[in-house]
């Protein structure tokens, strides 16, 4: 496997350093969950040289104490140095003799393996072939729906994967979901942006899908090529070329360019380049190298093209452009092929099997969003959604007919506190009748016939009060048949609010009701209109509320910090931005514990994806 060396970032940097200065535990932890939620930044050196530095509430906080003033000083002098050698996801190494002779190794400390001790870029220079082994989330969701279907229709599929290549390219109802971007849980083409792009082009096919994931990349976004490409596949207006030399090569995209290997074809087809050369143009151009060989390779292209295919300089100057801007973040045309395929299988499954789909993708922990947005993406599509349960429950999220409709159950494994061991024994002895009937054979401890009566997954034995009743007086014990019933009490169940507390604690979300129907009446009286509502009042002043599912930072020119949210509520989501001086002000609200958030500000129109975007003025939590 090949090597990585991680750096020190914000919070390792912080730990180290007060680890050194003989700080104890709790304080260290106290200082360092108060960092920004998530903190990331690509460059961490860049970090101490912002107008906002990553301790500056700290420093503030501490600000009469001498040795707090070292130690934010000398963490933040450790940001971007080594920490320590890692290994790459999914970096593999292939040499022509034992790697040991070409590179130096390590031993990995978590999985044991054989690791260089050179980073991937390294290992290049090295002369070694490397390939890049991803597993990808999307196939095993696939593969789990497959397997569910072929599991009930066995006389028409010999397996599981037969299913799934019977997934016809022409289909009108997964057409209409993409088409309308209703694709979250779908392979690759789930988030916001990528969503607004299936609705621009109207994507009702594979090969549309192949362009949209092409088009969403920050090359055709950053040039402006992206409202070209989509303008011109809705016959809003004619495909134009820079140079008609381009129109063979660029004419199933419109004129705009879309994949790798166009700029190859362009390299060779217009300048003369050798495929050779042109690959190392390309690789020059994905490595943004500045230097000393993309200018000698500018000056050939413009050059060749002129001499070869009668281009003017000037306009070999803005073909070079073009192409610059688009290769460093090109997909290659088989790559979205294959996504491809993979994401319209995926649609496929959700348009005609939506049940078995999201329970997949629930069961393998999501994909782009966390779990509560597939929860409520559930509801939405009129699917009935329960605790874990002992008689029908499996260790993961899955399907079952108790009644002749499906309904989701979510996986006993989520119950906190509840052990193979014991989950072992519900599956293999299920079902059970009663109370007494699930200790005696089941064999569960005490607290964990606690978790999984608040949780709701005895549901159907008793009310909640009258089972811990019966379960504190001890009457029923492993390997050992009760004479007689429980007694019923009459005890009045359990309140949604308890419900909601106890399935929040325990399972890490609640099931019972999403957050927000907890305080509708205080959303109504601070006049707050549902994402949709607010979608359609561009230019207007709006009052949103919503639970945060997506954050990321980014740094201006200015070395300044703002953030960029995807809120939900009952009805949708909508994407937020807070400028840097809003930004600080909410610094509080977008840290800790996740809370409803009240958001304010101007609905306006993102120029890049034509979605409409909350630009806010003001973020507050209502806890």
């Amino acid at each position: 496997m090949v090597g990585t060396i991680n750096t020190f970032r914000p919070r390792s940097a912080l730990s180290e350093v007060a680890k050194a200065h003989g700080l104890k535990a709790q304080e260290i932890r106290a200082m360092v969950g108060g960092l920004f939620h998530r903190y990331f930044h690509p460059n961490p050196q860049a970090v101490a040289q912002s107008a906002e530095q990553p301790y500056a509430e700290l420093i503030a906080r501490y600000s009469t104490s001498p040795q707090h003033t070292i130690l934010f000083e000398e963490a933040t002098a450790l940001l971007g140095m080594p920490h320590h050698l890692s290994m790459h996801a999914g970096g593999l190494v292939i040499a022509p003799e034992p790697i040991a002779g070409c590179v130096p190794v390590a031993r990995s400390g978590g999985k044991d393996l054989a690791i260089t001790q050179f980073d991937l870029d390294d290992v290049e220079q090295m002369g070694l072939v490397k390939l890049d082994l991803l597993g990808i989330r999307g196939l095993t969701v696939l593969g789990d729906v497959a397997e569910g279907i072929h599991s009930w229709r066995r006389k028409e599929f010999q397996s599981s994967l037969d299913v799934l290549d019977s997934v016809p390219a022409d289909d009108p109802e997964t057409a209409a979901l993409v088409s309308a971007g209703h694709t979250i849980g779908c392979f690759q083409i789930e988030s916001p942006g990528m969503r607004a792009t299936l609705k621009d082009i109207q994507a009702r096919s594979i090969p549309d899908l192949m362009a949209a994931l092409a088009l969403y990349r920050p090359g055709p976004l950053k040039g402006g090529l992206r409202d070209a490409f989509v303008r011109r596949h809705n016959h809003l207006e004619p495909v134009e070329h820079i140079h008609p030399a381009l129109s063979d090569l660029l004419r199933e995209t419109y004129g705009v360019i879309l994949y790798q290997e166009q700029v190859l074809r362009i390299a060779n087809g217009l300048a003369g380049f050798s495929l050779a050369e042109a690959d190392l143009l390309r690789r020059a151009m994905s490595h943004f190298d500045p230097g000393k060989k993309m200018r000698v390779l500018q000056e050939k292209f413009i050059d060749s093209a002129a001499a070869r295919s009668a281009v003017p300089p000037e306009i070999g100057a803005r073909i070079w452009e073009m192409m610059a801007a688009f290769a460093g973040y090109g997909f290659p045309k088989a790559h979205a092929a294959s996504y491809a395929q993979v994401a319209w299988r995926s649609a496929w499954c959700k348009a005609h099997y939506p049940a078995e789909f999201i329970a997949a993708v629930l069961a393998n922990w999501g994909g782009y969003y966390p779990q509560s947005v597939y929860l409520n993406e559930a509801r939405r599509s009129g699917l009935s959604i329960r605790p874990p349960h002992v008689n029908h429950a499996r260790p993961q999220f899955s399907v079952a007919y108790p009644d002749g409709s499906p309904v989701l159950f979510m996986g006993l494994d989520q119950v906190r506190a509840l052990t193979h061991r014991t989950q072992a024994r519900i599956l293999r002895y299920r079902p059970f009748h009663d109370l007494a009937d699930f200790i005696t054979r089941a064999d569960p401890r005490k607290q964990e016939v606690e978790n999984l009566i608040q949780v709701g997954a005895l549901d159907g034995f008793g009310a909640i009060p009258d089972l811990l009743s019966e379960l504190s007086a001890g009457r029923s014990r492993p390997g050992q048949l009760t004479l007689f019933p429980m007694s019923q009490t009459g005890a009045v169940d359990w309140t949604i609010e308890q419900k909601v507390a106890a399935q929040v604690r325990l399972l890490g979300v609640s099931l019972e009701a999403h957050p927000l129907e907890m305080i509708a009446p205080r959303i109504a009286g601070i006049g707050a209109v549902t994402t949709v509502e607010a979608a359609a009042r561009v230019g207007e002043n709006v009052r949103v509320v919503g639970m945060r599912q997506t954050t990321h930072r980014s740094l201006t020119a200015r070395n300044e910090w703002m953030s960029f949210l995807t809120i939900e509520d009952l009805e949708g989501m909508l994407d937020v931005v807070i400028f840097p001086d809003a930004n600080r002000r909410s610094r509080a609200a977008l840290t800790g514990d996740p809370a409803p958030l009240l958001v304010e500000g101007i609905i306006e129109r993102d120029s890049a994806t034509g979605e409409p975007i909350l630009h806010a003025e003001k973020v507050t939590r209502l806890d």
